[in-house]
This record gives C-alpha cells, sequence and structure tokens, in this order.
C-alpha cells in the first residue's frame, strides 16, 4: 500500500464521509422524530373535544350566527346514544385569570375540572394532591399549579415547598394543593387547576361549560373516528337544533385524527430523509469507484511487472482487492464512530437544554437519535462493494497488458 497513497487516502474519506452523513442524517431525523412522537402521540389520542361555537348554515328557519352551548348533558347523551364507543366524559370550564404571590404576577387561564379530569390530561404530579371529591362538595378553593407557571410565580422553589402557599386568584385566595408537570413536551401550558363546582360559582352563572372531553373506543382506523364524529355532531344537532352539516356550529376535534396526521408526517419525513442519505451513499460510492479506477490505473506499470516476475493473475487482482477492501473497512469504521459521536453528543447537550427542572415541559424533542446497526453495516458493505468492483474491473484488464504495451502506456 506504499503506492498511490494519496489516492487510497482519498477512496478512505470518501467511505468515511458517506458513512458519516448518513448516521447523522437519519441519527438526527429519527431523534427529532421520537422527541415530536413522544410529544404529541401520547396516551389520549382517543379523546374527541367538543367546545360551543356559532352557526354558519341557517336551520329550519333560524339565522346564521347562533351560538350553540355545551353542556354536561351532551356528555351524557352522546353515552346513552353510544355506549360501545364512549367509555366517559369529562366537562371543563376556563377563563383567563391574574394570578399573583407576592410581587410576581402572570396572566394565565383557570379551568375547572372534577376529579378523574387525569383521564384526558395525563399530567404528572410532581408533590401534592390531586382534586378530590370534598373539594368539590365544599367548593373549596384550592389548586394546581403547573411547572410552567411556577417558574413565573415561584422561580427559585421546589415544588413541595410550593404545596400549602396562597395565591390570589383575580383578587381571590386559592391554596395550592399540588404542582403537576404538563405530559406533552409541546404544552407550555400555564394553567392553574381547580373544582369545577368553585370556578362555576366564581365566574360562571349558567349550566354552559367551556369543553367537553369524551373518551372514545373500538375506533380503529381514520375512517372510523371520521364516521363517528359526524354520528355525534348529527346526535347533538338533533336536539340543539342546527344543521348536521353545519362543522362551525360545533367545534369537534378527533385527537386520533391529528396522531393520524402526525403519523402520515413522520413517513413522509422519514421516507425524504431515506432519499437524502441514499444519495449521500451513492455520491460515496461514486466517489469511490472513481479514485479505484484511478488508482489502478496509475498502477498499470507495477501490476505488469509483477506479472512479468512470474505473480499469479489472481494474487495480483487479490492484492488491489484487498487494498481496496482495508481502506474501505477502517475508515468506514472511523465514519461510524465519528457519526454515532456526534449524534451521541448532541443528544448530551439537547437533552440538557430541555432538562424538565429547567424548562418544566415533559420531555425533550430531540429523543433517542439511534441508528439501526444493520444500516450502517449495510452501508459500510455497499462501499466495499462498490470498492471491489470499481477496482475489479481495471485491475483484471491491467493484468492483461503485455509488459511493453504498459511501460509504453505510462511513459
Amino acid at each position: 500500500m506504499s503506492h498511490s497513497k494519496t489516492r487510497l487516502l482519498l477512496t478512505g474519506l470518501s467511505t468515511a464521509w458517506g458513512i458519516f452523513l448518513l448516521i447523522v442524517l437519519l441519527g438526527t431525523g429519527n431523534g427529532i422524530l421520537n422527541g415530536i412522537s413522544n410529544a404529541w402521540l401520547n396516551e389520549d389520542d382517543n379523546v374527541v373535544t367538543i367546545e360551543p361555537s356559532t352557526t354558519m348554515l341557517p336551520f329550519e328557519g333560524l339565522p346564521v350566527g347562533r351560538s350553540i352551548s355545551v353542556t354536561q348533558d351532551d356528555g351524557r347523551s352522546l353515552q346513552e346514544a353510544f355506549p360501545d364507543n364512549v367509555l366517559g366524559y369529562v366537562p371543563e370550564l376556563d377563563r383567563n385569570v391574574t394570578v399573583s404571590y407576592r410581587n410576581k404576577y402572570s396572566e394565565t387561564d383557570i379551568a375547572g375540572f372534577y376529579p378523574g379530569y387525569e383521564s384526558i390530561r395525563n399530567n404528572v404530579l410532581l408533590a401534592g394532591r390531586n382534586i378530590n371529591d370534598i373539594d368539590i362538595a365544599q367548593r373549596r378553593k384550592v389548586c394546581l399549579v403547573s411547572t410552567n407557571l411556577c417558574k413565573r410565580i415561584f422561580p427559585a422553589d421546589e415544588p413541595a415547598d410550593i404545596v400549602g402557599r396562597t395565591v390570589s386568584v383575580n383578587d381571590v385566595a386559592f391554596t395550592v394543593a399540588g404542582v403537576y408537570k404538563p405530559a406533552k413536551s409541546y404544552n407550555v401550558s400555564r394553567t392553574l387547576i381547580a373544582p369545577f363546582t368553585t370556578v362555576k360559582a366564581l365566574y360562571f352563572d349558567n349550566d354552559d361549560i367551556s369543553k367537553l372531553s369524551v373518551t372514545v373506543a373500538g375506533l380503529n382506523t381514520e375512517a372510523e373516528n371520521r364516521a363517528f364524529v359526524e354520528k355525534m355532531r348529527a346526535h347533538l344537532a338533533s336536539y340543539k337544533q342546527f344543521s348536521p352539516q353545519d362543522k362551525k356550529a360545533l367545534t369537534i376535534t378527533n385527537t386520533y385524527d391529528l396522531a393520524l396526521y402526525i403519523s402520515s408526517l413522520f413517513k413522509t419525513i422519514n421516507l425524504f430523509l431515506w432519499i437524502v442519505g441514499l444519495s449521500t451513499l451513492v455520491a460515496g460510492i461514486v466517489g469511490v469507484s472513481n479514485i479505484m479506477l484511478i488508482t489502478v490505473r496509475e498502477r498499470t506499470r507495477e501490476l505488469a511487472v509483477r506479472k512479468a516476475m512470474g505473480a499469479p493473475r489472481r494474487s495480483i487482482i487479490t492484492l488491489v482487492l484487498t487494498e481496496s477492501v482495508m481502506v474501505t473497512v477502517i475508515f468506514g469504521y472511523v465514519g461510524m464512530v465519528l457519526g454515532i459521536g456526534v449524534i451521541k453528543l448532541a443528544d448530551v447537550i439537547v437533552s440538557a437544554a430541555s432538562d424538565p427542572a429547567a424548562t418544566g415541559v415533559g420531555s425533550s424533542v430531540f429523543l433517542n437519535p439511534s441508528v439501526d446497526l444493520g444500516v450502517v453495516l449495510g452501508a459500510t458493505l455497499i462501499m466495499i462493494l462498490a470498492g471491489l468492483l470499481a477496482g475489479y474491473m481495471p485491475a483484471k484488464k491491467a493484468v492483461s497488458i503485455k509488459l511493453v504495451e504498459a511501460l509504453a502506456a505510462n511513459d
């Protein structure tokens, strides 16, 4: 391997660079996709939310622009109408408020829930307790504070130290019963969670609610989910006096559709990453092939002399191919180690930067940036085969040339 060291080095660098880029590209893509998947595709992907809105179509002589409200009775009605699909429902009351502690203030929302709301929120309780039946019965002024809100009004305190403190909510004193962390990393909500009856008594004077979350089951395809949403809309329209075709009368959101959309987006992005990765690999293969062709041509005289001195053709070809394999394997391993090192370093840096203790969110948006070992080994094998093919044909041709012709060709 003392000949054409520069050419062989370039061959190795082409191999290392191709493997390195493939690992970094696919690893980074997988890390981002895993992080987003962990953030969005969570346990509550079988929830349909219903929110009040206004009509956009006339109905039986009634004008457009009518307000259509949502109540707890709608949840009971849906459960009775679709007992096989509706597992339960969670009513919610929301109101914008100003919360303060000493000289710290923050604009946020207060959400009123009954016990069991965790089935749709999946928040992580860090300290204290959740809403209970006694809170509901006595309309207690207690609340749960999110980690995002804690950063605003309790910037230097641990969750356990915050429990039991009194905060002002629109000049009404509330005792902090617990501290929670949003389950999904994209959620930057600073929402206060309080008993449903307390929020209703303070801020609402009728039975209307802000949102109704319905947990559903037995719907496994996109078509089934969309058909069920239309059935729900038609059922509600039958007694709320709006057209079943009026999709604006109520805002109905199926999180399963969102999950399907994100999954489809993931597949598209993953396909794009593979196309780019394979393009990078092809570029590396072309580089290796070209360099091997040039290297063998430059060594035509040497190979012809070896043949003239009695070296078998097979041994000469084997010599060239062995050099190619060794260079490809060594530099392919170097590219693999560097690529894995880079994505692991990126994982550590991003994980530290998005530490829940520091950010108050549920998880990192860059998670487990791994690459299948089989993909890496397969890419390396392809590079080796490319080097073998690129070296074999010119080497075979070179050993077939007579010594005189080889010497004349290299003069």
